[in-house]
């Protein structure tokens, strides 16, 4: 199992996620509040991103992920895959509906990794 290491900045709300030990990944900026990192050779998550964190923490509400909408075949199913596995599927739940595709936080997960 690889280490996770969590860092959170309450000056900019934002807390950072990472998985393994830091490695060279591409990043995927699924909404304009979460930033994922992808291992591009192992296509494995590297690490997660979350912008203003206490607001979605506080609210629970979804968090629309527009840009898998927009990724086409093997691209999206990729995302997908990675997001709702381990390791994270402990921090956010995946919700698709005829909507769109969303997040939603696993607030307590993060609450006790930020000590709040």
């Amino acid at each position: 199992m690889r280490p996770t290491r969590i860092t959170y900045d309450p000056d900019g709300d934002v807390i950072y996620i990472t998985f393994g030990q830091p490695a060279v990944s591409a990043g995927y900026q699924l909404s304009d509040q979460i930033l994922l990192r992808v291992d591009p050779q192992a296509q494995i998550a590297a690490g997660l991103t979350i912008f203003n964190y206490s607001l979605h923490a506080s609210a629970a509400r979804e968090i629309p992920l527009p840009v898998i909408e927009e990724q086409q075949g093997d691209t999206k199913a990729l995302l997908l895959k990675i997001l709702r596995s381990t390791p994270l599927n402990q921090f956010l739940t995946i919700v698709i509906r005829k909507e769109g595709i969303f997040a939603n936080l696993r607030s307590p997960s993060l609450q006790q990794a930020v000590g709040g």
